[in-house]
């Protein structure tokens, strides 16, 4: 079964979006917290929404379990792999897709690292201010996920999309 659903997923990211190599895969073992470490069967690098729908779509199908990643920095074993489980690496979707100065508003996909974004808004006076020893590496989804980099003066609106297609969007843009 191992060999089938590794051919199949290789289908969705393509050859360079799979890690399956004992060697490559000790990367994904763990994140920032080291004391705990899982091999993963896996590691699926895809760039785009649809990718990660179909992805988790035949993890679904065969029951195999996942856990997605940022950049791999928390301290809390949020990122993690699960016993049998695949690591879904969100890190090339790191694109800022706009900027809404009127509203103090950024739409970005999960794997943009945290100084992108104030290095984006900052000619215009805004900045993006988590826990600023941490900026260079973390990444907005890992933020997210891990309720992480400190205190958000509003609250962030998520657009969810899930394996058959359904979007929903959670949370709002007001203080």
């Amino acid at each position: 079964m191992e060999k089938r659903f590794l051919d199949e997923l290789r289908t969705v990211v393509d050859a360079r979006g799979l890690i399956s190599s004992p060697e490559e895969l000790h990367t994904y073992e763990c994140d920032g917290l080291t004391n705990f470490r899982v091999m993963p069967l896996a590691v699926l690098l895809p760039s785009n929404t649809h990718q990660v729908q179909a992805i988790v779509r035949v993890c679904h199908r065969e029951r195999i379990p996942f856990v997605a990643r940022g950049s791999g920095t928390g301290l809390s074993g949020g990122a993690l792999p699960v016993e049998n489980g695949v690591v879904i690496s969100l890190a090339r979707m790191n694109r800022i897709l706009e900027v809404d100065y009127a509203n103090a508003r950024v739409v970005v996909e999960p794997g943009v690292i945290n100084l992108d974004v104030t290095g984006r808004v900052q000619p215009n006076q805004y900045f993006y201010a988590p826990d600023p020893s941490s900026q260079s590496v973390c990444s907005i989804g890992g933020n997210v996920a891990e309720n992480s980099g400190g205190k958000f003066r509003r609250r962030p609106l998520f657009e969810i999309r899930l394996y058959n297609h359904a979007r929903s969007r959670v949370g709002s843009c007001s203080p």
